[in-house]
């Protein structure tokens, strides 16, 4: 055999002839061992095998990171208002008018709404005046907390010269025209914290159902009627 007599084994990658005796082809250098085949058919099997990876740990992260910035920006107007308004004192809300179903003319419905205790809205019946009652409006909608009630002439527990209201409904009505009822016993004397809360209030209706100290000589009395909130 002839120095440039090349045959035998054949390259896998470029197909020239090699003598037997050869480890590399003497074309490109492949190895003749088959360990390119080798090599050649692992990666096939690899890319056959190869599927994309989704990248979900980092979508859910991001994807939670986002939801909280959005619910942030819609939620801390709102904690904000509620952390105010629990630090903060409510403000006296005096009504814009006022009105009752009946009145005492030496005692109408403004003096129970006239910021002075000494002073007294009748409702110009004896007994207990069931079904009387006194309404606060307002021209714009507030955000009622509380109210305080003094029953009465006069703040004074010992002063009886007239009947006291027992019980009292009190009636929320909102812009929209929805309305909550709440119904309170109330102390024979005395000025009297209510709690009536609610927002968007524009009228509040106090109504007598029941009365202290009744008789045919006296008409219930209320000494001052205070709302508190936020306008």
């Amino acid at each position: 055999m002839r120095a440039d007599d090349e045959s035998g084994v054949v390259c896998p990658r470029c197909g020239v002839d090699n003598r037997p005796d050869r480890s590399f082809c003497r074309n490109d250098g492949t190895p003749l061992d088959g360990s390119a085949n080798r090599s050649a058919e692992a990666s096939r099997q690899r890319l056959a095998g190869w599927r994309p990876r989704f990248p979900w740990k980092r979508v859910l992260i991001t994807g939670g990171i986002l939801c909280a910035l959005v619910g942030a920006a819609f939620l801390t107007p709102v904690t904000i208002q509620e952390v105010n308004d629990h630090f903060s004192n409510p403000a006296p809300l005096p009504p814009t008018a006022v009105s009752a179903s009946n009145a005492d003319p030496a005692h109408p419905v403004q003096r129970a709404f006239d910021g002075v205790s000494n002073s007294w809205w009748g409702t110009g019946y004896s007994g207990d005046s069931a079904g009387q009652y006194l309404q606060a409006n307002y021209s714009r909608p507030v955000k009622l907390e509380k109210m305080i009630i003094t029953p009465g002439v006069s703040p004074q527990i010992e002063d009886r010269a007239q009947a006291r209201p027992q019980r009292i409904d009190v009636v929320l009505t909102d812009a929209r025209g929805r309305q909550a009822l709440m119904s309170y016993t109330l102390a024979d004397g005395g000025p009297q914290i209510v709690d009536a809360k609610m927002d968007d209030v524009v009228q509040v209706d106090m109504i007598v159902r029941s009365a202290y100290g009744t008789a045919e000589s006296k008409q219930v009395a209320i000494a001052e009627v205070e709302m508190f909130g936020r306008s």
